[in-house]
C-alpha cells in the first residue's frame, strides 16, 4: 500500500526494549548525520547508541551453544529504507529511474 512521504518517513519501524519508537527518518539522520556519514559525533543520542551499540532491541543470534547479540540493526534498517525507496522510484518514475541492483 502507497503512503504519503511524509507518513512513510516519519511512522515508527522499529520499537526497542524500552518503548522507544525510530521511524525512518531518525535511522537515516542519525546513521548518516553522526554515525561516520557525513561525519562522526563525539556523543550519539541516547535512544541511538542505545539501539546501535547496546542491542536495545535485545535480539540475538544463536547457533547451537553459542549465543551472540545482534549488533548493528541500524544499518540494516537503512538497506531496507533504500530499497523501498529504489522499489517506489523504479514504479513511480519508470523510464526516469532504471536502478538495476542485486538483493
Amino acid at each position: 500500500r502507497w503512503l504519503p512521504f511524509e507518513n512513510w518517513w516519519n511512522n515508527p519501524v522499529v520499537k526497542d526494549n524500552q518503548g522507544r519508537f525510530f521511524n525512518r527518518r531518525d535511522l537515516v539522520l542519525n546513521v548518516s548525520d553522526m554515525d561516520g556519514g557525513a561525519h562522526v559525533d563525539t556523543a550519539l543520542e541516547d535512544a541511538y547508541m542505545a539501539l546501535s551499540r547496546e542491542n536495545s532491541l535485545d535480539w540475538f543470534f544463536s547457533d547451537k551453544d553459542v549465543t551472540v547479540p545482534f549488533n548493528g540493526p541500524e544499518l540494516y534498517c537503512v538497506r531496507q529504507i533504500a530499497h523501498e525507496l529504489l522499489e517506489t522510484l523504479k514504479s513511480k518514475a519508470a523510464g526516469v529511474v532504471d536502478v538495476p541492483y542485486a538483493i
